[in-house]
C-alpha cells in the first residue's frame, strides 16, 4: 500500500548551476509568524520511483557509484535517460521524498515529518548560484523574501554547528570549504557565492533529520559514520590554524595535506557510530539520489517503510553494500591522490628543467630538490643550492633530502652544506636527522653516545653519533647539547665520506692550566702618537697545551675545536673580526681570528666560509708550532 502524498503550493527553490541537468533537491523556507524560527520544506527527487531495483539504470548506478564531473563532460550515475526522467524540473510533476520541520532560532531542525511528496508542475523555480547575491540585495525581487529567509536560517544552522565543535569552514573568496570529513576542498569558481552555504547547511540539516527519524523507528539504512583520529587535533586548534594560514598559500597547502593524511574517511554502515567531522550523533546521505548510489539505496528503504512494503535489502545485503562502497571509496581516494601526485611530479620536473630556480618558493624548491636528488647534480641546481646556503635559506627537510643523494657528483656540495650549517646552525643537526629518520623508518636510528669528564664546576662533555652504521668522531664541548649537535653533523659527514671512527673512548684534551702571561710594561709614547684603528693587543702569544690533540679531529669542526681548546687552557674564547671588500654583487669577506695572542686570517666569498677558513688556518699554525 502506498501512503498519500503531500502537495504544497508554495514556491520551491532549486539552487544549482544554470547548466545543471541533475537537480536532486528543492526547498522552501518561510519565517514563522511568531518569530520563533522558520518553517522549512525540502523535496528530494523520487529517483526510487523511476529506477527499479535490478533495472539497467540501477546496474549502472551500482557500477558507477556516483556521477563523475570531468573537465569537458559529465558521466551521469544513472545514465542520461533515467536521470532526466527523475530530475526535479519546473515543467513536469515529480514524486519526491518530503522532509519538513521547523528551524529554531538556536539552529535546530525540530518537529520533523518525513513522507512521500509530489512536486506540482510549475512549483519549482531554478536559481543559479550567481543570481543569489543580487536577489538578496534587491527587496523588490519576487524571490527576495524566500531567499532572505533561507540565508538567515542557513547562518543560524552554521553558527550552531560551529558552536557544537564542527569544523565548519567556508572561504568563498579563495574558493575553499571544509567537507563533512573535515578536509578542506576546493569550491568550483561558479559556485562561490552565499548560495553555496545556503544549500550546504540546509542539506546537512536534512540528512541529520532523516537519520534521526530512521533511528527512532529502528529502520536500518546506510548511516554515514566518521570516527575520530586522536592525533588530528581539536577543532578549535584547527580553526585557528586555518585562520593563520589563510594568507600564506604554502602554509595553507601544508595544512590541507596534513588534514587529508590525519582525518579518517567516513564510512557507510547499517549501524550508527556517530559523525565526528560534523559533531553529530547520527548522520546519513539522502539528499543526492541522482548523483550518489548510497542516497538511492536509502530512499528505496525509506519509501518501502512509508509504503508498508517489504524492505528491498536484507540486513546481510545492506552490510555488503556498505562494505563495497567503502572499499571503492578508498580506492577512488587513493587513485585521486596518485593522480595529483603524478601531476605534481610532472610540474616539478618541468620547473627543474626550465624554471628560474632562484624564483621558486621554499616549498616548490624542496620538491625540485627531491626530484633531482635521484640523479647527477646539474650545474644550475648546484649554483642555486650554494646561493641558498650562503643566504641561510636551506631548511632541515632540504638538507635531509640533500644527504640522500647517492650520485658522487653531489658529494662536494653535500660536505660544503654540512660544514657550513655545523658552524652557523649547529642546533639544526637534530632536526635534519629527525626529518631523515621520518623518511626512512626502515633504517636504524641515529644513536648518540655521551661521555663526561672534568670537575663538577668545569665539566667537559663528549658525544659520538652513529649514522647508517658509520661512527662519527667524538665531539667535545662544555655542555651536553652542543656536543650532541656537533656529533650528529660529524656522523652524517662521516657516513657520506665513508670514514668510520672506531675509537671506543674520546680523546680528552688535557685540562692543565697554561702559563700565565706576564704583560710587559707599556712602551714609551711619542709626543704625538699616531691614532690606532684597533685597541692595543698583547703581541706575545700564550702557550697552548695541545698534548694528545689530533689535527684530523680539530679540522673536522675547526670553530668548535678552537672554543673547546680555549676553555681547556683557561683562556677567553676566540674572537673573530670581519671586513668586507669588493662590489655589492661580488663581495669578499676577510676573517681574522685571535686566540691567546695567536692570529690567523682567511678571505673567501662568504662570511661563514671565511670564519671557518680562518679557524682552519689557525689550527694549522698551532700544530706546526707544537
Amino acid at each position: 500500500m502506498t501512503l498519500p502524498t503531500t502537495t504544497d503550493l508554495s514556491t520551491l527553490l532549486m539552487i544549482d548551476s544554470v547548466s545543471a541537468r541533475d537537480r536532486d533537491d528543492a526547498f522552501s523556507v518561510v519565517p514563522r509568524a511568531d518569530g520563533r524560527g522558520w518553517t522549512v520544506e525540502v523535496h528530494i527527487a523520487g529517483v526510487a520511483d523511476v529506477v527499479g531495483l535490478g533495472s539497467v539504470a540501477d546496474e549502472q548506478a551500482f557500477l558507477r557509484a556516483e556521477t563523475r564531473y570531468l573537465r569537458g563532460r559529465t558521466i551521469p550515475m544513472l545514465g542520461e535517460t533515467a536521470e532526466q526522467a527523475a530530475t526535479l524540473t519546473a515543467e513536469a510533476v515529480r514524486t519526491s521524498l518530503r522532509v519538513s520541520g521547523t528551524i529554531t532560532t538556536d539552529g535546530q531542525l525540530v518537529d520533523v515529518i518525513v513522507g512521500r511528496g509530489q512536486v506540482a508542475s510549475g512549483r519549482c523555480v531554478p536559481v543559479d548560484h550567481a543570481e543569489v547575491p543580487g536577489i538578496l540585495t534587491d527587496p523588490a525581487h519576487p524571490l527576495h523574501p524566500q531567499l532572505a529567509a533561507a540565508d538567515a536560517a542557513a547562518q543560524v544552522l552554521l553558527t550552531a554547528r560551529r558552536d557544537g565543535g564542527a569544523l565548519a569552514f567556508y572561504d568563498l573568496t579563495q574558493g575553499w570549504a571544509a567537507n563533512e570529513d573535515g578536509a578542506i576542498v576546493a569550491i568550483a569558481a561558479e559556485l562561490r557565492t552565499v548560495a553555496y552555504v545556503i544549500v550546504q547547511e540546509l542539506m546537512i540539516a536534512t540528512n541529520e533529520a532523516v537519520a534521526l527519524w530512521c533511528v527512532e523507528r529502528g529502520l536500518p539504512i546506510l548511516f554515514r559514520n566518521h570516527r575520530p583520529n586522536p592525533v588530528a587535533g581539536s577543532t578549535d586548534e584547527l580553526m585557528h590554524e586555518i585562520a593563520a594560514a589563510a594568507g600564506d598559500p604554502d602554509l595553507f597547502a601544508k595544512l590541507r595535506g596534513r588534514l587529508l593524511s590525519t582525518l579518517r574517511a567516513a564510512t557507510y554502515d547499517p549501524t550508527v557510530h556517530g559523525h565526528y567531522g560534523l559533531r553529530l550523533s547520527t548522520y546519513t546521505h539522502v539528499t543526492s539520489p541522482l548523483r550518489r548510489v548510497a542516497d538511492l539505496i536509502n530512499q528505496r528503504i525509506i519509501f518501502a517503510h512509508l509504503d508498508h512494503s517489504p524492505t528491498p535489502y536484507t540486513p546481510e545485503q545492506l552490510a555488503a553494500l556498505g562494505a563495497d562502497l567503502n572499499r571503492r571509496n578508498r580506492a577512488a581516494r587513493e587513485a585521486k591522490k596518485n593522480h595529483f601526485k603524478h601531476a605534481d611530479q610532472r610540474i616539478v620536473a618541468e620547473q627543474a628543467a626550465t624554471a628560474d630556480l632562484t624564483a621558486l618558493a621554499s616549498r616548490r624548491f624542496h620538491k625540485v630538490l627531491k626530484a633531482e636528488a635521484t640523479g647527477p647534480l646539474r650545474a644550475e641546481l648546484a649554483a642555486e643550492i650554494a646561493r641558498r646556503i650562503d643566504a641561510d635559506l636551506l631548511t632541515a627537510p632540504d638538507v635531509a633530502v640533500l644527504i640522500d643523494a647517492a650520485n658522487p657528483s653531489w658529494l662536494p656540495l653535500q660536505l660544503r652544506v654540512l660544514d657550513t650549517l655545523a658552524d652557523t646552525h649547529p642546533e639544526m643537526g637534530p632536526s635534519v636527522v629527525s626529518v631523515w629518520r621520518q623518511a626512512h623508518p626502515d633504517q636504524p636510528p641515529t644513536d648518540v653516545e655521551i661521555r663526561r669528564n672534568g670537575a663538577d664546576h668545569n665539566p667537559l662533555f663528549a658525544a659520538r653519533a652513529t649514522h647508517l652504521n658509520t661512527r662519527g668522531p667524538w665531539a667535545t664541548a662544555a655542555a651536553k647539547k652542543p656536543a650532541e649537535q656537533a656529533a650528529l653533523w660529524a656522523a652524517v659527514r662521516a657516513q657520506l665520506t665513508g670514514t668510520d671512527h672506531p675509537d671506543a673512548e674520546p680523546d680528552w684534551p688535557t685540562t692543565q692550566a697554561s702559563p700565565q702571561l706576564t704583560t710587559p710594561p707599556p712602551a714609551p709614547q711619542d709626543s704625538d702618537p699616531a691614532p690606532s684603528a684597533e685597541p692595543h693587543r698583547t703581541t706575545v702569544p700564550s702557550a697552548l697545551n695541545l698534548d694528545g690533540a689530533k689535527k684530523s679531529k680539530a679540522l673536522s669542526n675547526p670553530t668548535a675545536w678552537l672554543m673547546s681548546l680555549a676553555q681547556n687552557n683557561n683562556q677567553p674564547p676566540p674572537e673573530w673580526n670581519f671586513c668586507t671588500e669588493g662590489p655589492a654583487h661580488a663581495p669578499r669577506f676577510t676573517a681574522t681570528v685571535r686566540l691567546a695572542g695567536h692570529t690567523a686570517t682567511a678571505t673567501t666569498t662568504t662570511k661563514t666560509a671565511a670564519k671557518t677558513a680562518s679557524a682552519t688556518a689557525l689550527i694549522e699554525t698551532l700544530f706546526r708550532q707544537r
